[in-house]
């Protein structure tokens, strides 16, 4: 049964609507999952850039150069490189989904991920998509700490009972 509130802080100041930057930051997590399963996809089209590093990893390991170890060797990274983009996507998913809900534990899951993907791009070099999924992890991470999106998550965790 509804009751009014008792006290000034007893009253809920949620803001009814999503504030425009953390909608924008919300879609941009959307494009990163997006661009994320086009990376997972595209590594497919790698295959033989894929094999001659299979070849020159089985060479430094002083491996026998068989096409059966070549092939084993490019299907299980084939198969890492999907199995991560698939995290990868449901990552960036369930930071655009908790992050529209005000949850403050995303906020700050999110930037930590953007950090680790700044590293990530570092170490691995940059790529046209690499490139994207950092400018929009990074943009999406700063939107979500701008002064207008503050009181979105405070009233969210205020809210919780």
């Amino acid at each position: 049964m509804p009751s009014w509130p008792r006290a000034e802080e007893d009253a809920s100041a949620r803001p009814t609507e999503r504030p425009r930057v953390v909608q924008i930051a919300v879609y941009l997590m959307y494009v990163g999952a997006a661009l994320s399963a086009v990376s997972a996809i595209a590594v497919f089209g790698s295959r033989d850039r894929l094999a001659n590093d299979a070849r020159d990893m089985l060479r430094g390991q002083k491996q026998p150069l068989t096409p059966e170890k070549i092939d084993a060797t490019v299907n299980t990274s084939l198969t890492l490189f999907v199995v991560l983009g698939a995290v990868a996507v449901a990552l960036w998913i369930l930071m655009a989904v908790m992050n529209g809900k005000g949850k403050s534990w995303a906020r700050t899951a999110a930037t930590v991920l953007a950090v680790a993907n700044v590293f990530n791009t570092v170490l691995t070099g940059l790529s046209i998509v690499g490139l994207a999924l950092l400018a929009t992890g990074t943009v999406a991470a700063v939107l979500l700490w701008l002064p207008a999106a503050r009181p979105w998550f405070a009233t969210a965790r205020r809210l919780r009972v």
